[in-house]
């Protein structure tokens, strides 16, 4: 039997000598091919302060190594590769090809991120934090399926419809445990994306997800919440008595934007909820999250949900501050041993603030600290509060 180690070894070297021959063939493309070749890099360092009470690890880690392979064939046919190789293994974040004759109507097949979170949707590259907020830990991440979406009205309306296996809040997954799959429908609006400039960048818009899912023991199909600083603070019973998935999952979520000069601020609020079942007793776990974020670029430059842009030989900064909250709405899944009173909390809620160097379009320096605040979720009591440095050098082209 193989290694699993070296089963991933080959892998990688099978991805790696992927992406070589598609560099290489790249610059003898004709002309009904042509092809991106890029790469994120994301190396973090993770602090935490007065963690006496609950220690954690401080440490240096890459959180995203990825290659970026986009083509376009024949003018109307668009390809999306994306490994990521943090933490000495290989997953597929995205894997899709389009279908676009139209801004109006494409379709898109494959490995994509589900319609449905702002921030989740926005790129890894340009978030203003170094780590999303708790409604990010809601709404889903990857799935493989089918979507349809487009442009109305000159990019005045967007919109997104789509099928696809259905992960757990905050999943992703390159398959299925069951038959049953899930619908997602967002529309995002822009009402003066052809008008004044201090009201251009201004969007709002919701979607919903809903379908069946139902894990099982090996595969319980169910979420885990974390902080910014990607310490577990709920999950569900696992071990001997797992709880899993079984039944009606449904989310939704309101969201919007607004870029106006330098200054930028965003907000989002999700529902999600889950039946369980565990052992023979059936709930249901429902959760909702919410967070309000602002940034200001201090050397002038235009604030944007795509990054920001810099203008100066030194480059730009900005700074920004967020607030956000993610509650178990239903007591049931505590009262009922759904999840551990003991370790899991009920509440957390969390305030930010972080800078930003832009050095040029590329490259750019994060740094970010994180407080957050738990109802429960101890032995006896609230668990101790956590408070985090996250650092970021990142290359992205």
């Amino acid at each position: 039997m193989a290694c699993p180690l070296q089963s991933a070894r080959r892998v990688s070297c099978r991805l790696i000598s992927l992406v070589v021959v598609v560099a290489v063939s790249s610059a003898s493309a004709g002309p009904d091919a042509r092809i991106h070749l890029g790469a994120i890099l994301q190396y973090d360092g993770r602090f935490f302060i007065d963690d006496a009470a609950d220690p954690h690890v401080d440490q240096f880690a890459f959180r995203s190594t990825r290659v970026d392979l986009a083509a376009t064939l024949y003018d109307h046919y668009d390809v999306k590769f994306v490994p990521d190789f943090a933490g000495s293994k290989v997953v597929v974040q995205d894997a899709y090809f389009d279908v676009r004759y139209t801004d109006v109507f494409r379709l898109r097949f494959g490995k994509m991120k589900v319609p449905f979170g702002l921030e989740r949707l926005q790129d890894e590259r340009n978030t203003t934090f170094t780590e999303r907020g708790f409604p990010t830990l809601l709404a889903p991440n990857r799935d493989l399926g089918v979507e349809a979406f487009g442009e109305l009205a000159c990019g005045v309306i967007a919109y997104q419809l789509g099928i696809f296996n259905g992960v757990a809040d905050g999943g992703s997954s390159d398959g299925d445990v069951s038959d049953d799959k899930d619908g997602a429908a967002r529309l995002f609006v822009r009402p003066f994306a052809h008008g004044p400039g201090f009201v251009k960048e201004l969007g709002f818009g919701g979607a919903v997800t809903y379908g069946e899912q139902h894990g099982h023991l090996a595969s319980p199909d169910v979420g885990a919440y974390h902080t910014a600083a990607q310490t577990t603070f709920f999950q569900l019973a696992s071990g001997s008595d797992t709880a899993f998935a079984d039944g009606r999952h449904w989310r939704a979520t309101a969201q919007g934007y607004w870029y106006t000069g330098p200054f930028g601020v965003l907000g989002e609020s999700v529902r999600s909820q889950q039946h369980v079942v565990l052992g023979t007793r059936h709930d249901l776990v429902e959760a909702e999250a919410w967070q309000v974020l602002g940034q200001w670029v201090i050397t002038g430059e235009q604030a944007s949900y795509k990054s920001v842009t810099p203008a100066h030989p030194y480059g730009a900064f900005d700074v920004a501050a967020r607030v956000t909250e993610i509650r178990i709405v239903d007591p049931g899944a505590f009262d009922n041993g759904f999840a551990d009173a003991t370790r899991s909390a009920r509440r957390a809620w969390s305030a930010g603030v972080g800078t930003d160097w832009f050095p040029n379009r590329s490259v750019r320096f994060m740094l970010d600290a994180d407080r957050t605040w738990f109802t429960r979720g101890a032995k006896l009591g609230d668990r101790p509060s956590e408070t985090s440095i996250i650092g970021r050098a990142q290359l992205a082209f």
